[in-house]
């Protein structure tokens, strides 16, 4: 069963896909606009707030956001996710 991904302001639901490297790689796909610099996880360019689900990181950030937030350039969903986006 694939992992259904929302962009909550943008009002877009999609599957998630492997193929995107992160959920910045998804939100690109989509025509997201997404502020980031860095994509590893350095800058905290990308921290958006997580309304709902859980990610995992697929590059440990040197420093975790704040509780509820993500860094979208270096994370993936690991259940139905909406991201403040």
């Amino acid at each position: 069963m694939s992992k259904i991904f929302t962009f909550a302001r943008s009002g877009i639901t999609t599957a998630w896909s492997p193929a995107h490297a992160s959920l910045l790689g998804l939100a690109e796909a989509c025509d997201i606009p997404t502020r980031w610099s860095c994509r590893t996880g350095v800058c905290h360019t990308c921290v958006t707030p997580l309304v709902a689900g859980d990610i995992t990181y697929t590059t440990q950030p040197l420093e975790p956001p704040e509780p509820g937030t993500v860094l979208v350039c270096c994370s993936e969903p690991t259940t139905e996710v909406v991201l403040d986006l």
